[in-house]
């Protein structure tokens, strides 16, 4: 753990230079995209979605897509170039750290990364009103476990990459699964058969999470899906841990 927090110092320090610059996207996305989808298209749904609002049922899809986002592009590109380009990597394991420590405290970069964006999209979310439960105050839980996954598979598959161009395929995987994962609409609107798969995707758990949290609803199934969230988090950062040695010492 000292490694581990030792990787995490260094990428705060590295954050501290450019933070007023990384402070922009965080603020202003989610002010546009909650007047976007919660009035502008809120406005053409008069019923309630999910005994909701379509403002506090969007927002919470929103702040999720956009705090996992977060994580991904953190254990992609920014890994990426420091894997590569930068050798940011090799510099490190040329020291007494190893690659687990090593893959474990990018992780934990990524997940206070998104921490950080989630604080500041749940204030917006309160000034608008989507959230609408005291529950709401633990909304972050879902999103940091989800944030894990997301963070360990794209470190994971970071580490297997040998083109940037392939990125373009993960993207486009990534924001496929978006429309499909309760994130704007509810799943039992789609098919028997692509709502099983969208049931299987560890993006849609921590959704219907977040959500619950926010406005206050929760059920039975909340309990499956957090259980199958914490796993497919720990399978997800194990299994980058293994990927990186595989690819910076092996």
């Amino acid at each position: 753990m000292r490694d581990t927090l030792a990787i995490w110092r260094r990428n705060v320090l590295v954050h501290l230079r450019v933070w007023k610059m990384n402070l922009v996207a965080p603020i202003i996305e989610p002010i546009i995209s909650v007047v976007g989808f919660g009035f502008g298209v809120g406005a053409l749904v008069a019923a309630k979605v999910s005994g909701i609002s379509y403002l506090s049922f969007v927002g919470a899809g929103l702040l999720s897509i956009t705090v996992l986002m977060r994580a991904m592009f953190e254990m992609t590109y920014a890994s990426y170039f420091k894997m590569v380009y930068q050798s940011t990597y090799d510099a490190v394991l040329a020291t007494p750290v190893d690659a687990e420590s090593l893959a474990l405290g990018e992780i934990l970069w990524a997940l206070t990364h998104a921490l950080f964006d989630t604080i500041i999209i749940m204030i917006v979310l309160v000034i608008f009103g989507a959230a609408t439960s005291p529950w709401a105050i633990l909304a972050p839980v879902p999103l940091i476990v989800g944030s894990a996954f997301m963070a360990g598979l794209s470190l994971g598959i970071t580490a297997h990459i040998r083109d940037i161009d392939a990125f373009n395929l993960v993207m486009a995987l990534f924001f496929s699964t978006m429309y499909i994962s309760g994130a704007f609409f509810p799943l039992e609107v789609l098919p028997a058969w692509l709502q099983v798969a969208a049931r299987m995707l560890p993006l849609t758990e921590s959704i219907e999470l977040t959500r619950a949290f926010l406005t206050g609803q929760f059920r039975t199934l909340h309990i499956y899906e957090a259980i199958y969230l914490v796993i497919s988090a720990v399978v997800a950062c194990e299994w980058a841990m293994r990927s990186l040695r595989r690819r910076m010492v092996a």
